[in-house]
């Protein structure tokens, strides 16, 4: 608890990176919207603007940038020399995970739900008979996903230089091959096969069976399954790796 209550306040206290990641998608949604509502018109969806994409788009592809900073969070406590006396506590491994990762899921869903709000205001997105409540299982789903995953990565590298690369490349690679930045069917075949292997996939399904098929929450079943499944995964394997006594480089 005391980890999370330290990881909230540093939130609280310094927002101006999650404030650009949200200016972000708000620039990058209107100038796709219409490009891409054409394509979903021809594609068999006639009332479709564009939004329904577009919107879900770049907010996976931008959330993933926001999970990268749990990561930043642990080795920002080393370069300010207060890792010895985190690992000094009585804490477990497990229990230190948790404290950064919970924080963070929390700030993850927050940040899409805004995403999705600032959509609805400036290029329509509509829910159209979709459930709020299956948007937010994905947004849950995907947040752990994504938030598990850095940590892993967090556990495994030893400078913040290689955090960064991971987070970069990751989010393009991610949300490229997921149909993030393009709907999926656009894309060539082989990214089609390969797509399901990419957490961005099953969140941007979730997020279309809501939005352009009127989905429900029996609808996101099985994307929501996988991205907790693989959330699982990680989280075992990210507390396997994770050592307190490993000396992590922050920025010289």
């Amino acid at each position: 608890m005391a980890v999370m209550r330290a990881q909230t306040k540093i939130i609280r206290n310094d927002p101006w990176f999650l404030g650009a990641m949200f200016a972000m998608p708000v620039v990058i949604m209107p100038i796709f919207a219409d490009v891409v509502g054409l394509g979903l018109r021809d594609s068999g969806f006639p009332d479709a603007t564009g939004a329904e994409v577009v919107v879900p788009g770049q907010m996976v592809l931008f959330s993933f940038f926001v999970a990268g900073s749990v990561g930043f969070m642990v080795f920002r406590e080393h370069g300010w020399k207060t890792w010895d006396r985190l690992r000094a506590s009585a804490a477990s491994p497990a229990s230190i995970l948790t404290g950064f990762a919970v924080p963070w899921i929390v700030v993850h869903v927050l940040y899409s739900l805004g995403v999705l709000i600032v959509g609805a205001l400036l290029v329509g997105l509509r829910l159209n008979g979709g459930s709020p409540m299956a948007v937010l299982l994905v947004l849950v789903a995907y947040a752990f996903c994504l938030i598990t995953f850095m940590l892993l990565v967090t556990a495994t590298f030893r400078t913040v230089n290689q955090l960064s690369a991971v987070q970069n490349v990751g989010a393009m690679l991610v949300g490229g091959l997921g149909g993030a930045l393009m709907p999926l069917e656009a894309l060539p075949g082989w990214v089609q096969t390969v797509a399901p292997l990419s957490p961005a996939y099953w969140a941007m399904r979730g997020h279309r069976s809501v939005f352009l098929e009127q989905g429900g929450v029996a609808d996101v079943l099985l994307p929501v399954g996988v991205l907790m499944a693989a959330g699982a995964v990680l989280a075992a394997a990210a507390t396997v790796r994770f050592r307190v006594d490993e000396t992590k480089e922050f920025f010289a």
